[in-house]
């Protein structure tokens, strides 16, 4: 049986291979530069340390061992820039009718990357030797002391600091490419799902979420994304949310989710927090922080093992808490993505914190050094709205009560 196979007609990325060549060339050509100054160092500082004929082979060997390790590194380097990319597989379907549909804005971002990618390799030319130099004169500082630094570690004086010098040059240029990149591109993607739109977040208002010991422990914040508009005919918004205690060494991560802000269709009529079980101690110091609410005692063991609710109106707070609401609370902390999540009804605000259960970004675009058109990139962009309108779901369907049908 033979087998029929097809080929789409497509036009190169010209320009996008001419960025790689320059910054591949511009690694090399520092690499080698950084490896001979490296290697011509060590050999000066070994024969300036043990002077005459004793110190020369020594230095010798090891200035030629670490410029070909620099040289080394920078050809891979330079290799891995100029590799093709790998054909789309099963992982990014999907991706090719996306770059249709958002081929305008990738076209208007590609040659903003472009442009990012000249000043970048223009600032790399200079500050990567700068930093490369200011370790090659502390390895020679380093050759004078008691215990001069092996092989190893000469390495890492020379090729950390010419890293850091490369994040000098592009740390800030590449946060401004992602920032554009997500203002451009997110909201096309959002609208896709609905009247739903993106923008860099609104921080919330956090100031009732720990007085209502939703939230017990942090001094930071840190909002990123935020996905909102009309979903399912309710007014919503979902940000991406980090909370922080301590600071240097003792720096904690307190809360690193989404918080779901959703506006009811009716009042509850009360104020209603869930919070998760913090033990005897924890739960008798929440109760001496707030002391305008009274504990709800509720019918199911399960959901009270788990969770401590406290409400200002003993009936409202029972009726929002139906046993489908529980059941369905339950059932949201365990969905793949998310952890146990906790609640806030605020009248007809009902704001719901959901930990995610891996250390992951979401809604992370390419790198500079990435065509705009990275088409896995642009699927993951559109799987992680869609994983997040999933845990908007699962709010929503607390109670059929919130949502208002057309």
């Amino acid at each position: 049986m033979r087998r029929r196979y097809t080929a789409s007609m497509t036009v190169p990325d010209t320009s996008s291979k001419s960025s790689a060549a320059v910054l591949a060339r511009s690694v090399l050509l520092a690499a080698v530069l950084v490896g001979l100054l490296a290697g011509v160092a060590v050999v000066v500082a070994s024969m300036v340390h043990n002077p005459g004929i004793e110190g020369a082979p020594g230095g010798l060997a090891g200035g030629v061992v670490l410029a070909l390790v620099i040289m080394g590194a920078g050809a891979w380097g330079a290799m891995s820039l100029r590799r093709e990319p790998a054909a789309p597989g099963p992982e990014i379907a999907g991706g090719e009718a996306i770059e249709l549909e958002l081929k305008g804005v990738l076209d208007e971002l590609e040659a903003a990357r472009l442009e990012i990618v000249q000043k970048i390799n223009a600032r790399a030319m200079w500050r990567v030797p700068l930093c490369a130099a200011a370790g090659v004169a502390m390895l020679v500082a380093s050759v004078f002391r008691d215990d001069p630094p092996d092989i190893v570690e000469m390495i890492g004086l020379v090729v950390v600091p010419g890293f850091a010098g490369y994040l000098w040059a592009s740390r800030d240029l590449s946060t401004r490419y992602a920032r554009l990149y997500k203002d451009k591109v997110l909201p096309r993607l959002a609208a896709t799902f609905g009247a739903l739109s993106y923008r860099s977040a609104v921080m919330p208002d956090l100031a009732r979420l720990k007085a209502e010991c939703v939230f017990r422990k942090f001094d930071a914040s840190d909002a990123d994304d935020e996905i909102f508009g009309m979903y399912r005919s309710l007014p919503i918004n979902i940000v991406e949310l980090t909370l922080t205690h301590g600071t240097g060494k003792n720096k904690q991560t307190t809360f690193d989710g989404l918080m779901v802000t959703l506006d009811l269709p009716r009042h509850t009529g009360a104020v209603t927090a869930v919070v998760s079980d913090a033990g005897a101690l924890g739960n008798f110091a929440d109760r001496q922080k707030v002391q305008h609410r009274a504990r709800v005692r509720l019918e199911d063991p399960v959901f009270e093992k788990i969770y401590e609710v406290y409400g200002t109106d003993q009936v409202a707070s029972r009726a929002l808490l139906n046993p489908a609401f529980m059941e369905r609370l339950l059932a949201l902390g365990a969905l793949a993505d998310f952890d146990r999540p906790q609640v806030l009804c605020d009248g007809r605000v009902l704001q719901i914190a959901m930990p995610k259960k891996l250390d992951k970004n979401l809604f992370e675009p390419p790198s500079f050094s990435k065509p705009a058109a990275t088409r896995a990139a642009l699927v993951q962009l559109k799987k992680d709205i869609a994983c997040v309108l999933k845990a908007a779901d699962g709010v929503i369907d607390l109670d059929h009560r919130f949502e208002v049908r057309g």
